[in-house]
């Protein structure tokens, strides 16, 4: 018969190993950036809807990248010169995605080329090849407006995008409580675009979007719809309201007449 001490050690051994073990099963620098960070960010592959981050390391303090991860909107709020400079050339601040401390402070050593949480080494990747740019074919353009009003709905349930945003393009009415995407192909780019439908990881758009992430062809008939957009909007010229000078040549014409009555009369 086994010792009451041996047995209640053999029960608690697997129990500190899973502890012991906690560490290493965490999500890495690396692996955190991918899934927080690349939707709007590459490193080496080129701007997106935020700056390529090559580099930021020799750049940035390891504080300042940690509060900009952790606290993008307190950054803003205080007027940070980098920050503001940053917003000016990108149109918008970096949204606040919630992300603890901890896991920032493993991203950061990430782009500073430090160790993740196993210890290993957290080279930045190689380069990632330019995106090319999605044409915009009959197909695909259908496709698109399909999927942006809710005509055709989204493979994971998603709610489409007309029901936030609008879009100046024909056959399409868009909402109000959020960004108008005309423009965003222009602003972001090809990669930019693409990492954003993918993420999904705005505050809103996060948790409308959890588990429902958009396939690959829903998002390149989705990237189609927005350079078609962006395209159409810089070649449209400017046109002039008519309803103005035709109710002057309507008043005009009423002028005239009555003059003319008038010497007929008299």
């Amino acid at each position: 018969m086994s010792h009451p001490f041996t047995t209640r050690r053999w029960l608690l051994a697997p129990l500190l190993l899973l502890l012991a073990a906690g560490p290493a099963l965490a999500d890495s620098g690396k692996e955190l950036f991918e899934k927080q960070c690349s939707g709007c960010h590459t490193i080496g592959g080129g701007d997106g809807a935020g700056p390529d981050l090559k580099g930021v390391g020799s750049r940035r303090s390891a504080d300042w990248l940690l509060r900009l991860i952790v606290e993008p909107d307190k950054l803003a709020a205080d007027k940070d010169p980098v920050q503001v400079e940053l917003v000016k050339k990108y149109g918008s601040e970096m949204p606040n995605l919630g992300v603890s401390r901890e896991d920032a402070q493993k991203i950061a050593s990430f782009l500073q080329g430090g160790t993740d949480a196993a210890g290993a080494s957290a080279a930045a990747p190689a380069a990632a090849e330019p995106a090319k740019e999605t044409v915009p074919t009959k197909e695909l353009l259908a496709a698109g407006t399909a999927l942006f009003t809710g005509k055709t709905p989204l493979s994971k349930g998603g709610p489409p995008c007309v029901a936030c945003h609008a879009l100046r393009y024909p056959g399409i009415n868009g909402g109000a409580l959020a960004k108008d995407l005309t423009g965003i192909y222009g602003k972001m780019g090809e990669p930019g675009v693409r990492g954003a439908l993918k993420a999904l990881s705005f505050p809103i758009m996060k948790k409308a979007y959890a588990d429902r992430p958009l396939s690959e062809d829903e998002t390149t008939a989705l990237t189609a719809l927005f350079r078609d957009a962006n395209d159409a909007s810089k070649r449209q010229e400017p046109v002039s309201d008519p309803y103005p000078a035709a109710g002057l040549g309507f008043f005009a014409l009423c002028i005239v007449a009555a003059i003319i009555y008038k010497r007929r009369i008299s």
